[in-house]
């Protein structure tokens, strides 16, 4: 009878283990840096003298271009970190997408869509090791 059962617990395992990796939310993260290429302007010779360092992360409502920054969250201060966290409970016709910041006044913005499936994400922020950086901790469930 033992025998019988073993096939069926494995089984039931097997299923349990496969639903707990699709249910599982894929870690969302920033790049810790973006570089710059140089601009070409007639006239003027460009350098870059290095790389722009994360700043910012937040959830926004739909692609980049719809400028959909989400004013609704609760933030949680700190002398050595901070977080925020939002809501994401709700439709988002245009989808829901990642915007990351870089450099002191987020000159450069990287964005990419989340899986609608995310209910809230919270963004954990401590101070990075060059002028102006952050690092983000991003937990989204």
């Amino acid at each position: 009878m033992s025998d019988m059962n073993t096939p069926t617990i494995f089984s039931l395992l097997v299923v349990a283990t496969a639903h707990a990796a699709i249910a599982a939310p894929a870690p969302v993260r920033c790049p810790s840096s973006v570089s710059i290429s140089t601009t070409q302007v007639p006239g003027w010779t460009s350098s870059v003298r290095s790389e722009l360092f994360l700043n910012s992360a937040a959830p926004i409502s739909g692609p980049p271009e719809m400028r959909g920054d989400l004013a609704e969250f609760t933030s949680k201060p700190g002398k050595q970190e901070w977080s925020y966290t939002y809501d994401l409970d709700r439709p988002f016709p245009n989808g829901k997408w990642l915007e990351c910041g870089y450099g002191a006044h987020n000159e450069v913005t990287l964005s990419k869509p989340l899986p609608d499936k995310l209910k809230s994400c919270s963004f954990t922020y401590s101070k990075g090791e060059k002028a102006g950086q952050h690092e983000i901790r991003i937990h989204c469930v």
